[in-house]
């Protein structure tokens, strides 16, 4: 009977001993994890991580933007005023065929010493504040949608949201006969605005940057940015003869008076001679009262133009002072006209003095010819002139006057 006692108790020592054993060997591995995960800095990570951090700030300086740079990118916020701008251009642009939107802004040679964010509206305002004016997210686009430093400015902007952007430096392979990419710059499934410099060596119709837009339904258009004969923008063109891309360059405005930019930004264009003159033989005219010359007097000046054809026809230009019934200046002459629909058209004016008080006054004949830059209003009734190219004023002008603004005359 005692040896079946202790052949029991032999059995149960034996079972007991592998839980033993167990609970040790998970009790020393727990052991081990929590010293692994300790917060005490190990001394060779510790040592490692600033070249680490250095150098991944680096890499991601000069690695490509967006998704291209190993890490997604949170979406850019403009301002309102800026997301109107761009939502505005988007639904302008959204034609069936039309992928993405882009506009020259013009060539850079590293001009931004203050930094691109400082550096750039102020240069964009110098070079066409009309544009800034009309689309103001162009000087918020961020660094991180910046491609380049320094070359031929394009903004480019896809249709929606929905499109995948990819953008490459390539070469060309003299003996594939094709491109080759030699730089992978951007990388973005987000759709967002973004300004490229492109056409490094500094000759806009020389081709050195690729870049393919890609919808939501697979559709792929591939453009190179760059200038054809007239200076324009290249088009994206598909090989049915589609146009892919939609220029919303505003050409006219690049050798507009600064003066224009705001007038231009809210509507004003050039006018025809039609839009100047009107069809009746009756001529149009156009009144003002503002200062008579240098003189600190108000007047009320009027300034007709008949037509004769499409190029111009005669003008007649007359005022008096206001606390007068007698007209002080009368004009005539004749006006020519050069039409730029999306800038201001130019028109030459050739004025003799032909009566008026100040006529006996002069002692003899006066003659003025300059040309002067004009915009008219969305509505058609106001004019705006600016600054002769020679600065000869008219008499309602002054050497310190850069716009005025006439009304049109009833009847």
């Amino acid at each position: 009977m005692k040896t079946l006692h202790k052949q029991a108790l032999a059995l149960l020592l034996a079972l007991a001993l592998p839980l033993l054993l167990c609970a040790c060997a998970q009790t020393t591995q727990t052991e081990h994890d929590e010293s692994k995960m300790s917060t005490k800095p190990n001394k060779e990570i510790s040592e490692k991580r600033p070249e680490e951090t250095i150098l991944r700030n680096g890499m991601n300086d000069r690695a490509p933007h967006d998704e291209a740079a190993g890490t997604p990118s949170v979406r850019h916020t403009f301002s309102q005023e800026a997301e109107a701008s761009l939502g505005w251009l988007r639904d302008r642009i959204d034609f069936p065929m039309t992928m993405f939107g882009a506009a020259y802004l013009g060539y850079v040679g590293g001009l931004f010493d203050e930094g691109f964010e400082t550096g750039f509206p102020a240069w964009l305002r110098g070079t066409n504040e009309a544009m800034l004016l009309e689309y103001p997210f162009i000087a918020e686009i961020d660094d991180k949608h910046i491609i380049g430093g320094a070359g031929h400015l394009y903004c480019i902007v896809p249709v929606n949201e929905n499109v995948t952007v990819a953008i490459n430096r390539v070469q060309w392979n003299e003996k594939t006969q094709a491109d080759e990419v030699t730089e992978v710059l951007y990388r973005s499934e987000r759709g967002e605005p973004v300004l490229l410099f492109a056409n490094l060596d500094g000759i806009a119709y020389e081709a050195d940057t690729q870049v393919f837009i890609t919808d939501n339904n697979g559709n792929t258009c591939q453009w190179y940015p760059s200038l054809d004969a007239m200076s324009h923008l290249a088009p994206c063109i598909s090989e049915a003869g589609d146009y892919l891309s939609f220029d919303f360059t505003e050409y006219a405005w690049y050798n507009a008076p600064p003066e224009f930019a705001g007038w231009l930004s809210d509507g004003w264009t050039g006018m025809t001679a039609l839009g100047l003159a009107g069809a009746q033989s009756t001529g149009m005219g156009w009144t003002t009262e503002t200062m008579a010359g240098e003189t600190g007097r108000y007047a009320c000046f009027s300034l007709r133009f008949y037509l004769e054809d499409e190029t111009g026809g005669t003008v007649d230009l007359e005022w008096a002072y206001e606390d007068s019934d007698d007209i002080d200046e009368m004009w005539s002459g004749f006006w020519a006209i050069q039409t730029i629909p999306n800038g201001p058209s130019y028109v030459t004016l050739s004025l003799s003095l032909v009566g008026g008080n100040s006529y006996s006054v002069t002692g003899g004949p006066m003659y003025l010819c300059e040309t002067y830059p004009l915009l008219i209003s969305p509505s058609g009734t106001e004019l705006l002139v600016g600054a002769g190219e020679s600065g000869i004023c008219l008499p309602f002008m002054s050497r310190s006057t850069t716009v005025c603004v006439l009304t049109q005359a009833a009847g």
